[in-house]
């Protein structure tokens, strides 16, 4: 079973993607071929090319193929696509330019593929996303509210998409579980997936929530095909560079979350009522940061983007509805 990995990048992170170059070079069980979207456009690449030369070299020594195509200003799902076209594997590996793989992590996503013949897509376990301390794994009454807020909790072994686009997430996994949908993060697929979806193009820039978008219409047409394994481990740096600033990511946010909702799940009461829920539980969490920060500026801002935004989105609602959904790039956000 060969593995193609396709990154998209806008070389804005350098040091997190040569570290993440450099762990995919390190596997067991090496990919045939790593595919680098380069969406740069204001010299970022040109900047850091000598850095990369080296390790582009160093990956052919070791028989992985490189693949570099420059888009520059592609969308993450335009980008995935163009990768997606561009690969010879059996199974199309997506990761971020700020992961780091354990050694052993393609060996054990591909041992999930071998076990499981109807698994359509795997995703590993990224270690350091969840603090053990975290005070929704510890008390009780904190993770009985967000469910009711419809906010998304932590359980052990159970993963769920909520309609109001948050999730009940695994915390930790003991073993091999099933998920509804991926984090972009590191997702893999069948090829043969993409002979009949794609990633879908209305999405701009960052593209916030793409990655559920896509996973959970192959849940949807292949249910309980998605695994996520405990032994496929990596480590997420989130390093902030080449994300949006505030305000955009909010009303990308906003706007994008209200077109899935439309797109993805049925319209009956109770749905629409885990939506609305889950946009009060989220105002509510960043009112307590606020407070709890000291009443600091920026936490203050993110409120009033927050608010904006979901104003937005509901005056424009039916034009979202309809898929139209990046009117608010012209606004100046």
């Amino acid at each position: 079973m060969l593995v193609s990995i396709v990154i998209s990048t806008l070389y804005k992170r350098p040091r997190e993607f040569r570290e993440c170059l450099e762990s995919i070079i390190s596997q067991t069980f090496p990919p045939i071929e790593v595919i680098i979207i380069n969406g740069s456009f204001d010299g970022s690449w040109e900047r850091v090319r000598h850095e990369f030369e080296g390790i582009f070299k160093k990956m052919k020594n070791k028989g992985i193929v490189v693949k570099h195509i420059s888009v520059p200003g592609a969308s993450l799902p335009h980008a995935r696509n163009i990768g997606v076209k561009s690969s010879k594997g059996d199974i199309v590996l997506f990761l971020d330019d700020d992961v780091v793989l354990e050694d052993d992590y393609l060996k054990k996503l591909v041992e999930v593929y071998e076990t499981y013949p109807t698994a359509m897509g795997v995703q590993g376990f990224i270690t350091n996303r969840i603090n053990m301390h975290n005070p929704l794994i510890r008390f009780k009454f904190l993770k009985f509210l967000w469910w009711l807020l419809q906010r998304g909790y932590y359980e052990v072994d159970l993963h769920k998409q909520l309609p109001s686009f948050f999730e009940i997430l695994p915390y930790k996994v003991t073993k091999v579980i099933n998920r509804e949908s991926f984090s972009g993060t590191n997702m893999s697929y069948r090829k043969e997936i993409f002979e009949h979806m794609e990633f879908d193009e209305r999405l701009k820039r960052y593209a916030i929530g793409e990655d559920k978008d896509f996973s959970y219409r192959v849940h949807k047409i292949f249910p309980n095909s998605l695994y996520q394994t405990p032994h496929a481990r990596l480590i997420h740096q989130e390093a902030p560079a080449g994300r949006l600033p505030s305000k955009q990511f909010e009303t990308m946010k906003q706007v994008y979350h209200l077109y899935l909702f439309y797109k993805l799940f049925e319209q009956n009461p109770r749905n629409k009522t885990s939506y609305i829920l889950g946009r009060i539980g989220d105002l509510m969490l960043h009112s307590i940061l606020f407070v709890t920060s000291g009443f600091k500026k920026e936490k203050a801002l993110k409120i009033v983007y927050m608010l904006e935004a979901m104003w937005l989105a509901l005056a424009n609602r039916n034009r979202i509805k309809k898929g139209d959904i990046n009117f608010w790039m012209n606004r100046g956000s």
